[in-house]
């Protein structure tokens, strides 16, 4: 990994259903050509990488992976092997140190050379077994973390190992310079070993070059980025198509490098890829937006649909504004809401341009979708299906409400769409759940009781 000073590339880190071969081979044709140089395996539900890491790849998981590696590796491509023992990982246990060992060395037999040991989502407490032996979690990770590496370089002098904390971001750490556990961190580890961080948050709206660089002193290293900002996998209604944001130019100086860790479903991730690619070879200026659109163009070209339909550039261009980024909707998606706010606040009589404008959208919704569900590249269409359908939905909903406003309701009057009915349409478990503790746009939760039970002075609270 030494021969590309800057790490740029892909962790395959997410929670739900690993990437396929094929998904994979896309993905390291896409690294190829934008000047990406690795690759992390690390999906939390391979079974034998986190929940079984004790036991070995079978047999014909093994050569899937030997093949995987193989490819990656002749992609021009760092390979990068996660093992993830923590969750009930016995850190003073010998038979579990060997276990790990044995791991590696399967790994390493393999092929691979480059390796992270992950700790990442575990309880930050040690068992009594282990707090005999270790004054602290810090303590126990480096010293699970040098032997590993150390095994890896009896057999492979030029292995790497990379770290992902416990405490992997500020929210999780607190101020850095006062974490005890990053301290103890960065002075045990060997120097040479890379550890993650995700920002100030797990998943970082900005992050700003001077955080980093107080991580540095604490960490007595340059930390490697494991970047959340495409992820999904924590709420699976959200999709991300938005650029590469919120990370000054100058951040490059004071990282390892930037992995981003993106959407489960991988068709969704050629904006998100491209746009870092793009980030990590700028030179002198940087504007996500620029970089947006000149990645939009570029996929423009895999949205070709059946019967001679074409999605213009406007048209992909909403699309990717309406699933934009964890933080903000994009122009046009903004510009769809704000419209929508007016025409709330004012009597119909007053709609003028903005109403039929809002109406035109709506139609072109629905346009759009039919367009996309004749898309030739059928995995793009399964990637976004869901979320295009409920955005259709809305907008059909929403047009209709409108209608039903101009026809000027009388006072009583309640608005009911026989297309979406209740139970049916944002029905379920969960949904019913929310509505007990809907969240406003400050993030504040505020219970919805019945004015009894709200001021009933004796007794518990209820929601």
């Amino acid at each position: 990994m030494g021969a590309n000073p800057f790490i740029c590339g892909v962790v395959e880190g997410f929670y739900g259903r690993p990437w396929s071969a094929a998904q994979r081979g896309q993905l390291f044709a896409w690294m190829q050509s934008w000047g990406m140089n690795t690759y992390l395996y690390a999906p939390k539900d391979d079974l034998k990488h986190r929940l079984l890491w004790r036991e070995l790849y079978a047999e014909s998981d093994a050569a899937e992976l030997k093949t995987l590696i193989r490819h990656c590796r002749g992609k021009g491509l760092n390979f990068v092997c996660a093992v993830a023992p923590g969750l009930d990982l016995s850190y003073s246990s010998r038979k579990d140190m060997a276990r790990l060992r044995r791991k590696a060395s399967q790994l390493l037999r393999l092929g691979c050379t480059h390796f992270a040991i992950t700790f990442d989502d575990i309880q930050p407490v040690l068992s009594k077994e282990d707090s005999r032996m270790f004054n602290s979690l810090a303590d126990a990770q480096s010293v699970v973390a040098n032997d590993f590496l150390k095994h890896l370089r009896d057999q492979a002098p030029d292995a790497t190992l990379l770290f992902c904390p416990t405490h992997y971001c500020e929210r999780m750490s607190g101020p850095v310079r006062h974490s005890d556990y990053l301290k103890r961190l960065g002075k045990l580890l060997d120097s040479s070993i890379g550890i993650f961080w995700t920002g100030p948050e797990i998943v970082s709206e900005t992050i700003p070059a001077e955080s980093i660089r107080e991580l540095q002193r604490v960490l007595r290293r340059k930390p490697l980025l494991w970047d959340n900002l495409h992820a999904n996998d924590y709420d699976l209604r959200r999709i991300y198509l938005g650029p590469y944001a919120g990370r000054p130019l100058e951040l490059r100086n004071e990282v390892a490098g930037i992995l981003s860790n993106p959407n489960c479903e991988f068709e969704a991730n050629y904006i998100p890829l491209r746009t870092l690619a793009m980030f990590a070879q700028a030179k002198g200026h940087w504007n996500a937006q620029q970089a947006y659109h000149t990645a939009l163009r570029h996929w423009l070209l895999q949205w070709k649909a059946h019967h001679g339909r074409r999605i213009s550039p406007g048209e992909l261009e909403f699309l990717c504004d309406c699933f934009h980024l964890p933080f903000q909707h994009g122009r046009c998606a903004e510009t769809f809401i704000e419209d929508f706010r007016f025409l709330l606040r004012m009597p119909p009589r007053k709609w003028g341009v903005i109403g039929r404008r809002f109406e035109k959208k709506c139609s072109d919704i629905l346009d759009l979708f039919e367009k996309i569900a004749a898309l030739r590249n059928r995995e793009l269409l399964y990637a976004l299906y869901r979320h295009v359908w409920e955005l259709k939905e809305e907008a059909v909903l929403l047009r209709k409400y409108l209608h039903w406003l101009k026809a000027r309701p009388g006072p009583e009057q309640t608005f009911a769409s026989p297309d979406h009915r209740q139970k049916i349409y944002r029905g379920g478990l969960v949904a019913d759940l929310q509505r007990f503790l809907p969240m406003d746009e400050n993030g504040r939760f505020r219970a919805r009781t019945p004015a009894a039970v709200r001021h009933k002075p004796d007794g518990p609270r209820a929601l």
